[in-house]
C-alpha cells in the first residue's frame, strides 16, 4: 500500500527552527517567477534552499539579478499587509545585483525591486524572526494570472 509522501526542502533558522518548503510551494514559486519574467523573456535558475529562491538570467544565460518568492494563499486584493522575513531581503541585498521580491497570490503576482520597498519591522511571534510588513499598495506592480 502506497502512502502519500510530500517532498520538502528544509533550512534552519538562526533560532534553531527548521522551516520546510513543500513541493507544491516550489511549483507555485516557479509559476510566479515565470509570470514575472514573461514580459522580458529572461530565464531563471532555482537555487538551493539555503540561498535566495532564483537567479535571473539574461542573454546568453548571463546572471543579471536575483529573486525571492513568497507564496500566499490569498487573492492580491486581500494580501496586504505583505510580509517577508528581514533575512530574505538582506540575502537579496548581499548579492549586490538587482533584486526583486515577488509575492505569489491565487490570482497573480505582486512585486517590487527591493530598493523601492518601504514598510515597518516587527518581531514575528510565530517564527521569532524580524519580519518586514508593507501596508501601502501603491508602490507594488502586479501581473494577473
Amino acid at each position: 500500500m502506497w502512502s502519500s509522501i510530500r517532498r520538502t526542502h528544509g533550512y534552519k533558522l538562526l533560532n534553531g527552527i527548521i522551516m520546510f518548503e513543500q513541493e507544491q510551494d516550489i511549483k507555485k514559486e516557479k509559476a510566479a517567477i515565470e509570470m514575472y519574467l514573461k514580459r522580458s523573456g529572461n530565464g531563471y535558475k532555482k537555487l538551493s534552499p539555503s540561498d535566495v529562491d532564483f537567479r535571473i538570467l539574461g542573454d546568453n544565460k548571463a546572471l543579471i539579478g536575483y529573486a525571492e518568492v513568497k507564496v500566499l494563499d490569498t487573492e492580491m486584493k486581500n494580501s496586504f499587509p505583505l510580509s517577508v522575513e528581514a533575512r530574505k531581503i538582506i540575502k537579496l541585498r548581499d548579492k549586490r545585483l538587482s533584486a526583486v521580491m515577488i509575492w505569489s497570490c491565487i490570482d497573480g503576482i505582486l512585486y517590487s525591486p527591493i530598493e523601492e520597498l518601504k514598510g515597518e519591522a516587527n518581531w514575528s511571534e510565530t517564527t521569532g524572526e524580524l519580519t518586514l510588513y508593507y501596508i501601502n499598495k501603491k508602490p507594488f506592480k502586479y501581473v494577473r494570472a
